[in-house]
C-alpha cells in the first residue's frame, strides 16, 4: 500500500489583536526609554553649575510670568539657555512659584538652586549704617542717595530723634519706613536709659538726655572718656556755669549746610540758639544723632569735680579742676599741635 501524503500546514492565523500587543509593548519600551532620558536630561541641566562667575542680583516684580523670568535670567548670563528654565519650571509646575523681592545668585548658581531661591522668598538684604554723631541733615541725605529705596525724604528729620545703627531693608522699601524704624529705636533706647538713669543727674526729661548726649558724642575722644566728660558738663550745670562746649558753636553755624570744623573767635561770640558761650544751660536741641554710649553717659556720669578738659593732641582730653589749670593744658595742648605741624612740613 502506498502511505499517505502529510497533509501541508495551514499558515498561521492573522491576530489584530496580537499585533497591537506587540505594538504598545514597542511604544512603551520607546516612551519608558524616552522618559528615562528626559529624567536623566532635567537632572543634568537642573545641577549643572551656572555660566556666571560672580554673584548677580535680580529682581522679581508682581506680575512677572515665567516667560519673564527665563528671558532675564538668560539675559544677566544666570542659566545656560531659556529653554532648560522652560522644562525645568514645568516638570517643577505644582511645587514652584516664584514670590516678588530681590535676590542674590551665587556664582555658579545652579538652575535648581536658582528655583529654590526664588521660590523661598528669601530675598536680599540691603544695608544703611548711620553713624554716631551724624547730624540729622546728613542722615537725610545718606537716606536719599540709598539704593533701590522708594520715596523721598523732603526736610530733615528732628535732630536727636534717629538712632545711629546698620539698618537692613529690601528693594522698594519706602524711605519714610526706613526712617520710622530708626526712630522707633530711639524712642525705646532713650526711654530704658532714662528710667534706670542716676536719679541726682541735674536733667528733667528724656529730652535733656538726648541733648546732653549729643554733646558728649560731639566732644568724646574714645568711649573711655564719655562718663568723664558727662561729669563735667553735669557739674558746670550743677553750679550754673556756661557749657561752653564748640561743638555747639559749629552746629548752629552750619544748619543745613557741611559742618564748620574751625571757629574763629568771632565765631564764639555768634549769638545763635545753640552757642553754649553765650548761652546758659542746654541748647535747644540736640546737635547730633547720639550713640547707646553717649546716652548711657549722660544719664550716668563718672563722679568727679573736674569744670574743665581740653584735648591732649594724642586722641584722648586733659581734665582740670581749675582754670588756671585749664589755661596750662591749652598751652600745652597748642605747644603739641605747633609741633606736629612742623614735623609734617
Amino acid at each position: 500500500m502506498t502511505a499517505p501524503h502529510p497533509e501541508p500546514e495551514k499558515p498561521a492565523s492573522f491576530s489584530p489583536l496580537k499585533l497591537f500587543a506587540r505594538l504598545l509593548i514597542i511604544l512603551l519600551l520607546c516612551g519608558g526609554t524616552g522618559a528615562l532620558a528626559a529624567y536623566h536630561w532635567l537632572g543634568v541641566i537642573s545641577t549643572q553649575p551656572g555660566p556666571h562667575k560672580n554673584h548677580a542680583l535680580i529682581v522679581v516684580k508682581a506680575g512677572d510670568g515665567h516667560m519673564v523670568l527665563q528671558h532675564l535670567l538668560e539675559r544677566d548670563g544666570l542659566i545656560h539657555s531659556r529653554w532648560h528654565y522652560h522644562f525645568f519650571a514645568l516638570y517643577n509646575h505644582q511645587k514652584y512659584t516664584p514670590k516678588v523681592g530681590e535676590y542674590k545668585i551665587e556664582a555658579g548658581a545652579t538652575l535648581a538652586d536658582i528655583f529654590q531661591l526664588l521660590d523661598s522668598g528669601k530675598t536680599y538684604q540691603r544695608r544703611l549704617t548711620i553713624l554716631e554723631g551724624w547730624r540729622s541733615f546728613d542722615i537725610m541725605n545718606t537716606l536719599n542717595s540709598a539704593e533701590t529705596l522708594s520715596s523721598v525724604i523732603l526736610s530733615p528729620p528732628a535732630e536727636g530723634s534717629i538712632f545711629p545703627d546698620t539698618y537692613f531693608y529690601n528693594y522698594g522699601d519706602d524711605r519714610r519706613t526706613v526712617l520710622a524704624r530708626m526712630q522707633r529705636k530711639m524712642e525705646i533706647t532713650k526711654a530704658e536709659i532714662w528710667a534706670n538713669r542716676d536719679p541726682s543727674i541735674p536733667l528733667k526729661n528724656a529730652d535733656e538726655l538726648v541733648i546732653l548726649a549729643s554733646i558728649i558724642e560731639k566732644e568724646a575722644g574714645n568711649n573711655a572718656e564719655r562718663a568723664l566728660i558727662s561729669s563735667v558738663f553735669m557739674n558746670r550745670l550743677d553750679k550754673k556755669m556756661r557749657l561752653q562746649s564748640d561743638p555747639t558753636v559749629a552746629y548752629g553755624l552750619s544748619i543745613e549746610q557741611p559742618l564748620k570744623l574751625r571757629l574763629s573767635k568771632a565765631d564764639l561770640k555768634n549769638r545763635h540758639r545753640w552757642n553754649s558761650y553765650v548761652h546758659s544751660g542746654l541748647p535747644p536741641t540736640p546737635i547730633a544723632n547720639p550713640s547707646f554710649e553717649s546716652l548711657y553717659a549722660a544719664a550716668h556720669p563718672e563722679k568727679s569735680d573736674f569744670l574743665y578738659f581740653v584735648a591732649d593732641a594724642e586722641g584722648g582730653h586733659k581734665f582740670s579742676r581749675t582754670l588756671a589749670e585749664h589755661n596750662k593744658n591749652v598751652r600745652i595742648y597748642r605747644q603739641k599741635m605747633k609741633r606736629q605741624k612742623a614735623q609734617r612740613q
